[in-house]
C-alpha cells in the first residue's frame, strides 16, 4: 500500500476487528478510505473478499468504489479468472504489471441497499425484477386512487407525489396507520387510499421499494437460519454515506453484523439532508451508544476546498447543536475569500451571474466586473467548471432564461417544472385570454368562480352566452332574470368591468390587478385552507408567474415566450433522456451478467441492478454550466460555485418551523457551500417580486461565526 495517507485515514484504514465510526468531512477522502480499508482487510488481514459487503445509496457510487478497488490489482488473466466470480484461486497478473493479483476467496460485494435487499428476497422468495413496481407504475396506482376516492386536487400529479412520499414514510417508520396524521389529504382519506394502494399492489403481485425494506427486515428477524447464513457470508460490513440511512435499513445492517460487530460506518452528520426520506442524523449520533467501545475516527482534512471556503462553512455549521464537534482544516494553500454578492432583485442577480460566467470563460467584460485592469488575462475556466446551486427547482427559471438569451450552455440535473402547466398559471392565462377576447367557454367555466361569484354552469351553457372569444354578460344576465335571480346582474357587471380593466394593463400589472383587486390571492388563501395546503407554496407559484410576466405588454407575447421557453426545456429533457437511456442499457447488460445465482451463500446480490430506484444518470460529459438544487449537488465538486437567492424564506425554507428542520436547512446550505473547490459566491437579493426581501440569517452566521 504505497499511497500517502493522512494520520486519520491510516487509522481508519488499518483498524482491525469491531465497530468503527468514521466521521468523514467534505472532501476528506471518504471513498479513498473505504476502498483502501477493503484492500487492507483482504491483503493484510487475510479476509476472504466474498465475506465483505460494501453498501451505499446509488449505483454510481457502488460502481465507482468497485472499480477503484479492482484498480489496485492487476487484471485477471488465464484460466483462474473465475476467482473474480467467487470460484477461488488468485488470478495471475499479466506480464509487466507490477500490481498484485486479486486476492483469493471470491469477490467483494459492492451494491446499493435496494439491490442488496432485492437479492435476498429473490433468493428467499423467488422474486423477479418484474415484480418490483416502478416509479411510473406506482404513480398510476396512486393517481387512479385519488380519482376513485374523489380527493380534490387541481394538480393531481403533485398530490400523487406527496402521497407516495407519505406512503413510503408510513412503511419505513412502521407507523400505526390508524394514528397517522396525514399531511397531503384528510386522515380518513389517506387511510383508505393507503389500504387500496396495498391491495392494488397485491392484485398485481408486486412490491414497492419500501416493501423490500420491510420484507427483508422481517425475513432476517423471523428466519434465524437465513440470518445466520447472511452473518456467515458477510462477516465484514462497510456502509457508505451512513448519515443518509433510515431506521429500517440500520436495523437490517445490525442484524447481519450480528455478534461479530465488524461494522464500519462512514459518513458525516453535518451532511444529513434527507430527513423527508426517513434519514436522521440521530442514528449516526447514537452509533456509539448502540456499539459501546466503537472506534471513532475523524477525517479532519479537506483536500478539496481552499481554507477560506472550509473556514466559512465551518463557522456556519457550528450553529447546529445536535452534531459531532469537529474542526475541519484545509490541506490546500490560501485562495480567494468567499464573496457575498447583494443584488437588487433576481433579474439583476441572473444578469450578474451571466456576465460573470462570460468573463470567466470567454474573458468578455472581465475588467468591467472586477474593476481591475488585466482581469481578462486571468486563467479562464470551462463552462463545465461552474455550478449554480439553488434551494428549490422553482428558483432558476429567470436564470435559465437569461443563460439561454446570452447563449451560455447549461445542463440541469433536475428538470425545471413547467410553471405554465400549473393550475394557477392556467387560471391566470384563462383570465388574460378572456380579457383579450381570445378565450373559449372552457376558460370562462374555469375561472368564473375563482374567486367565487356564485355563477352557475347552467347560466353559461347557452350558445349565445359565449361568442367572439369572450362571454356575453347580457345573455347570462337574462338567464338569471328568467330564474328569478336578477340580483346576479350586479355581480356579472362587476365581472365584466374586471375583464375590461385587465385588458387595459400590461401583463405584469394585469396579474397584480387580478391578485389584489379581483381577489385571486384571497381565493388562494381559501383554497389552501380547504385543501390543507401550505399557503406559502401557492403564493410562491403565483409570485413566480407574476415575475415571469414582467416586461410584456400583451398576453400573446408572454404566451409565445412561455411556449419557446417550454420547447427549450423539452429539448434539454429529451437530450438527457436519450443519454440516460444509453447508460441504463449498459447498466442492464452489466446487471444481467451477474445474475443467475442460487442461494445466499453463493449469491453476489450487490451486482444486480434490479430493485434500484430510478436514480439520476449523468448525461454525456459536455462543457456546460451545471444547474442543480442543493440536494442534487451532494457528492459533487466544482472549481467555481454560485449559490443564488440566499434570502430568508428560501434559505432556510419558510417551511422549516422546528429546530430539527432549521438544522437540516443549515446542513443543506453547508453541503452546497462545500461543493466549491476554488471560489464560492453567495448571492442574495434586496427585493423579490417587488417586495423587500431579507437576506438569509445564514449569511450573518458564516460572516461573524
Amino acid at each position: 500500500m504505497r499511497e500517502v495517507f493522512s494520520d486519520a485515514q491510516k487509522e481508519a484504514v488499518t483498524w482491525g476487528q469491531g465497530p468503527l465510526l468514521v466521521i468523514a468531512g467534505p472532501g476528506s477522502g471518504k471513498t479513498f478510505v473505504i476502498t483502501h480499508r477493503v484492500r487492507y482487510l483482504t491483503e493484510t488481514l487475510g479476509v476472504r473478499p466474498s465475506q465483505i459487503l460494501v453498501v451505499t445509496f446509488s449505483r454510481a457510487a457502488a460502481r465507482s468504489m468497485e472499480e477503484r478497488y479492482l484498480s489496485f490489482f492487476a487484471p485477471a488473466s488465464g484460466p483462474e479468472t473465475a476467482d473474480r466470480t467467487g470460484q477461488g484461486g488468485a488470478a495471475p497478473a499479466p506480464a509487466g504489471d507490477v500490481r498484485p493479483a486479486l486476492p483469493r476467496g471470491g469477490r467483494v460485494t459492492f451494491g446499493t441497499f435496494h439491490s442488496f435487499f432485492f437479492g435476498l428476497l429473490r433468493t428467499a422468495y423467488g422474486y423477479s425484477a418484474e415484480q418490483v413496481a416502478g416509479d411510473e407504475e406506482r404513480m398510476k396506482i396512486v393517481t387512479d386512487l385519488i380519482r376513485k376516492h374523489r380527493i380534490d386536487a387541481d394538480d393531481i400529479r403533485s398530490l400523487a407525489l406527496n402521497l407516495q412520499q407519505e406512503i413510503a414514510l408510513v412503511k419505513e417508520e412502521r407507523a400505526d396507520l390508524d394514528h397517522y396524521y396525514a399531511v397531503s389529504c384528510p386522515a380518513s382519506a389517506f387511510r383508505d387510499l393507503f389500504r387500496d394502494y396495498e391491495r392494488a399492489l397485491g392484485e398485481l403481485r408486486k412490491i414497492d421499494y419500501e416493501d423490500m425494506l420491510l420484507m427483508t427486515y422481517e425475513l432476517l428477524r423471523d428466519r434465524a437460519d437465513i440470518r445466520r447464513a447472511c452473518q456467515e457470508r458477510w462477516q465484514w460490513i462497510l456502509v457508505d454515506e451512513f448519515q443518509d440511512i433510515n431506521r429500517l435499513q440500520y436495523e437490517i445492517v445490525r442484524m447481519i453484523a450480528g455478534e461479530r460487530k465488524n461494522l464500519t460506518i462512514v459518513g458525516d452528520d453535518d451532511q444529513s439532508i434527507y430527513r423527508f426520506r426517513g434519514a436522521k442524523p440521530e442514528i449516526m449520533l447514537g452509533f456509539e451508544r448502540d456499539y459501546p467501545g466503537a472506534k471513532k475516527v475523524l477525517l479532519d482534512i479537506n483536500f478539496r476546498s481552499t481554507p477560506e471556503i472550509v473556514d466559512t462553512a465551518g463557522r456556519l455549521i457550528r450553529h447546529n447543536r445536535r452534531r459531532f464537534e469537529k474542526e475541519i482544516r484545509a490541506s490546500r494553500p490560501s485562495g480567494k475569500p468567499v464573496n457575498t454578492v447583494v443584488c437588487p432583485d433576481p433579474a439583476k442577480e441572473a444578469a450578474y451571474i451571466a456576465r460573470e460566467i462570460k468573463a470567466r470563460v470567454l474573458g468578455i467584460g472581465a475588467e468591467e466586473i472586477s474593476g481591475k485592469p488585466g482581469a481578462g488575462d486571468t486563467p479562464r475556466l470551462h463552462y463545465g467548471d461552474i455550478a449554480i446551486l439553488y434551494r428549490t427547482n422553482l428558483q432558476p427559471r429567470l436564470l435559465a432564461a437569461k443563460l439561454m438569451a446570452e447563449g451560455i450552455p447549461f445542463r440541469m440535473k433536475e428538470m425545471l417544472p413547467d410553471l405554465m402547466d400549473h393550475w394557477i398559471a392556467k387560471d391566470v392565462q384563462a383570465y388574460l385570454r378572456l380579457a383579450r377576447s381570445i378565450g373559449d367557454r372552457a376558460d370562462l367555466v374555469r375561472i368564473m368562480n375563482r374567486p367565487n361569484r356564485y355563477i352557475r354552469r347552467d347560466a353559461v351553457r347557452e350558445e349565445a352566452a359565449f361568442h367572439d372569444g369572450a362571454p356575453d354578460f347580457a345573455v347570462i344576465a337574462r338567464w338569471y332574470f328568467r330564474e328569478g335571480q336578477g340580483w346576479m346582474k350586479d355581480r356579472l357587471d362587476r365581472f365584466a368591468m374586471e375583464l375590461r380593466a385587465l385588458s387595459r394593463r400590461n401583463v405584469g400589472d394585469a396579474i397584480r390587478y387580478l391578485r389584489e383587486e379581483i381577489g385571486y390571492d384571497e381565493f388562494l388563501k381559501s383554497y389552501a385552507e380547504e385543501h390543507r395546503i401550505e399557503l406559502s407554496e401557492l403564493m410562491e407559484i403565483i409570485d413566480e408567474i407574476t415575475d415571469s410576466a414582467e416586461g410584456f405588454q400583451f398576453p400573446e407575447d408572454w404566451f409565445e415566450h412561455c411556449r419557446e421557453f417550454r420547447e427549450e426545456l423539452l429539448k434539454k429533457k429529451e437530450s438527457r433522456r436519450k443519454s440516460t437511456g444509453k447508460q441504463n442499457a449498459g447498466n442492464k447488460k452489466a446487471g444481467n451478467q451477474n445474475a443467475g445465482t442460487q442461494n445466499v451463500g453463493k449469491q453476489n446480490v450487490g451486482n444486480s441492478d434490479a430493485g434500484n430506484r430510478g436514480e439520476e444518470q449523468e448525461s454525456e460529459d459536455t462543457d456546460q454550466v451545471h444547474l442543480m438544487t442543493f440536494h442534487a449537488s451532494k457528492g459533487l465538486e466544482f472549481p467555481l460555485v454560485y449559490l443564488v437567492d440566499v434570502n430568508e424564506g428560501i434559505v432556510p425554507h419558510r417551511k422549516a418551523g422546528t429546530r430539527d428542520e432549521l438544522e437540516e436547512e443549515r446542513r443543506m446550505f453547508y453541503v452546497a457551500m462545500t461543493r466549491a473547490k476554488d471560489e464560492l459566491q453567495i448571492c442574495t437579493c434586496r427585493k423579490r417580486f417587488r417586495r423587500a426581501a431579507e437576506e438569509s440569517p445564514f449569511i450573518s452566521e458564516y460572516e461573524r461565526g
